[in-house]
């Protein structure tokens, strides 16, 4: 059951996404890609990599969300995800988790064990799979076990994960058997991101992993949300 300080939560941080995405621009000078789409918000991933972080001077700087690395595999948990995770929400970012998929590993299980490590709450961002790679031994079955490790995660969280994810490995190992899911494409150095053939647009755009971020020890990887604050809403775990 979602408390009235938890609406209270999601409400304050939906409607200081915008203008923390709007002072961004102003800083970078920019408001639109090539195409006409609006970037206004604008977030970062981050795991242990990044070191301690300073979670209010990154909400501060105009940073609206983050997606905090989670698991990897079979039983590999980011040691700094616990408190990333809780200190980003504490400063009022929208948050979400991310795990590494590892293709020689079972799907099931794999769901099994970010859900296991990964409690999303009614206004995070839904859960995120990160696919970019084919381990060996390679299975003839991959498509079916990444299939249930996507269904498992939408069960669970009532959301369909965000796949993450760049062009060229899909369109090699991947390509049409996943469409209709929520796209996040990383291509650096471009103006907008080439996206594989079965999807029509982007949700999330990494763009750069050579962001500076007040808060941040480190670069960081920077990316673009394809919409405004009602539509980043839109998506978020629901309250139920």
């Amino acid at each position: 059951m979602t408390s009235v300080l938890d609406l209270k939560h999601i409400f304050l941080q939906l409607s200081g996404c915008l203008m923390l995405g709007s002072a961004l621009l102003l800083a970078n000078g920019c408001d639109a890609s090539a195409d006409g789409t609006s970037l206004a918000l604008h977030g970062i991933d981050t795991s242990h990599h990044n070191g301690d972080i300073n979670w209010q001077q990154v909400q501060n700087s105009g940073i609206a969300f983050t997606f905090v690395k989670a698991t990897d595999g079979l039983d590999y948990l980011d040691p700094t995800f616990t408190d990333h995770f809780a200190a980003a929400r504490k400063a009022g970012l929208l948050r979400g988790a991310y795990h590494f998929y590892e293709t020689n590993d079972d799907g099931a299980a794999q769901a099994a064990w970010f859900i296991k490590n990964v409690t999303l709450q009614p206004g995070d961002l839904p859960p995120v799979v990160d696919i970019e790679r084919i381990k060996a031994p390679i299975k003839g079955d991959l498509h079916q076990q990444f299939e249930t490790f996507l269904s498992l995660l939408e069960q669970h969280y009532h959301r369909r994960p965000i796949i993450y994810t760049g062009r060229k490995f899909w369109e090699h190992a991947m390509k049409e058997h996943f469409p209709g899911n929520q796209l996040w494409i990383a291509e650096y150095g471009v103006d907008q991101p080439t996206i594989p053939v079965e999807w029509a647009s982007w949700s999330f755009w990494q763009y750069t992993e050579e962001l500076t971020v007040p808060g941040v020890p480190t670069k960081v990887d920077g990316t673009y949300f394809n919409g405004d604050s009602r539509r980043l809403g839109e998506i978020l775990i629901p309250v139920r």
